[in-house]
């Protein structure tokens, strides 16, 4: 989508795709505190709200319905509160969270020992996905959802809300005088839904997230011990989470399928990533590479009574309504996963080797140069780190490309150790997590500008496929190791 900044998205858009699972009942209203400043009428801020619009934190099953009017209203906010600061998007970010931490400690702390650069992105890019989303109900709530999973570990009271809500709302007045007629209003209604959202999050998940914590803590306790048996010669019975399964399987009478043993190799790690929706979805994608490899046509409701079975016999003391109903929301997050990245991973592998082998010297060229520019601009504290000759940030260019392919067509054990190899060699640079996405982000634009520029014959097929088969793989190798089984 293209923006009047000409930032991309690519990489923050696949957050959207993990799609959590809620419930809820209709919305009733919220109170707030209203607070007079200087700048904005908070006293008459909420005139002319329909109960709908004035979203408490009681649920999260209506959406946020803006009319046209309003979503234009917002988005062109949004693009003169950019040009009042120079439509640096490290610029605004770094204003949004001088406003916010001046306001609320919570926010400097929350923060600490993180670069501000990297705060500051993603801060911005926070805003601006409101923003591109705000036209479609659905797709906010998708991307406000996810908002919320990422802030679990925090704590979100209405205080909070509101103070993120007015000090933006005072940053944006004192740098835009001129706003259009509704803005404030209509940004009202966002940062309300967005942190009911993040508030009804946190109160519903975090003791699902809790129980299913301590119930994996005492499985892993259990199948220590349980191997300490085994290689003293007391047991005979596998009673780890996978022995079980599989005897899960044997009762119900269903054979344990290849995509089956590679889930079960790396079911520690979903777990563990189920409070981390972009985390989640990374290795979801990943495993759905190895898992397509095992069997073509996959039915991931047949592993629910699986694992259903298995943890009631690993858990007989604890195991109540609330686990069963925190197990079965985690597998459906998780299947829900695995059923889009699998079928992505069928399209991807074929259009994986087209590209490949149309792109000539001369497009490589474009590539290796191009990448850096468009990361420099996005960020530029990565050039900190990428001092390198010309020659060696062409060969980093060169093995990202070579990598996107052979994640597709190298056996997982061959490439657990390559990446893993790799990441072992680079531990030592110390460089932030953060920069991956934008760097993702500019191989995806990079590659899409590439192919769109190809002889028609060549670029038919994949022009529209590329960016996202580069989307889904350059940012796996961060995660790869975790998945070693």
């Amino acid at each position: 989508m293209e923006e009047p900044t000409q930032v991309q998205e690519a990489s923050e858009e696949q957050a959207t795709e993990w799609q959590p699972v809620s419930e809820g009942s209709p919305v009733s209203g919220a109170s707030r505190e209203d607070t007079a400043t200087e700048l904005i009428d908070f006293d008459n801020l909420e005139e002319g709200l329909s109960p709908k619009d004035k979203i408490g934190a009681d649920t999260m099953s209506d959406l946020l319905e803006l009319s046209q009017t309003e979503v234009v209203v917002l988005n062109k906010s949004w693009e003169m509160f950019m040009v009042a600061l120079g439509g640096e998007r490290e610029t605004v970010g770094d204003a949004i969270f001088g406003a916010l931490s001046d306001r609320l400690v919570c926010i400097k702390e929350a923060f600490k020992g993180r670069p501000r650069a990297i705060i500051s992105l993603n801060l911005f890019n926070g805003f601006r996905l409101l923003c591109n989303k705000a036209g479609d109900a659905e797709d906010l709530r998708k991307q406000v959802e996810t908002l919320a999973f990422k802030h679990l570990g925090n704590e979100i009271n209405q205080q909070r809300v509101d103070g993120v809500t007015e000090s933006f709302l005072e940053l944006v007045q004192q740098n835009v005088p001129n706003l259009p007629p509704g803005a404030v209003n209509v940004w009202q209604k966002m940062l309300t839904y967005t942190g009911s959202c993040c508030r009804y999050i946190s109160a519903t998940y975090t003791e699902r997230l809790k129980i299913i914590q301590e119930d994996w803590a005492v499985i892993q306790t259990a199948q220590e011990a349980d191997a300490k048996e085994h290689e003293d010669g007391e047991k005979n019975v596998d009673r780890s989470f996978g022995g079980m399964c599989a005897f899960s399987n044997e009762v119900i009478g269903q054979e344990t399928e290849g995509w089956m043993l590679e889930l079960l190799q790396v079911f520690g790690v979903l777990v563990e990533r189920i409070g981390n929706p972009s985390h989640l979805l990374e290795e979801c994608e990943l495993l759905a590479i190895s898992m397509i490899n095992k069997n073509k046509d996959i039915d991931f409701d047949r592993f629910k009574p699986v694992m259903l079975a298995a943890l009631r016999s690993l858990l007989p003391k604890t195991w109540s309504t609330m686990h069963e109903t925190a197990w079965e929301w985690l597998w459906t997050t998780i299947a829900h996963n695995l059923g889009e990245s699998t079928s992505k991973v069928k399209a991807f592998k074929t259009y994986n080797v087209q590209l490949f082998s149309a792109l000539k010297e001369e497009q490589l060229d474009v590539f290796r140069n191009d990448l850096y520019t468009d990361f420099f601009a996005k960020c530029a504290a990565s050039q900190d780190i990428f001092k390198q000759s010309q020659t060696r940030l062409h060969y980093i260019a060169d093995r990202v490309l070579q990598s996107s392919y052979e994640m597709f067509h190298t056996p997982k054990n061959e490439m657990v150790d390559e990446l893993s190899a790799l990441g072992l060699r680079h531990v030592g640079y110390g460089v932030p997590i953060e920069l991956f996405a934008p760097f993702t982000d500019s191989c995806v634009t990079v590659v899409k500008d590439v192919v769109s520029k190809m002889p028609k014959s060549e670029s038919t097929k994949i022009v529209t496929n590329a960016p996202g088969l580069l989307q889904g793989v350059a940012a796996q190798p961060a995660s790869f190791h975790s998945q070693i089984g």
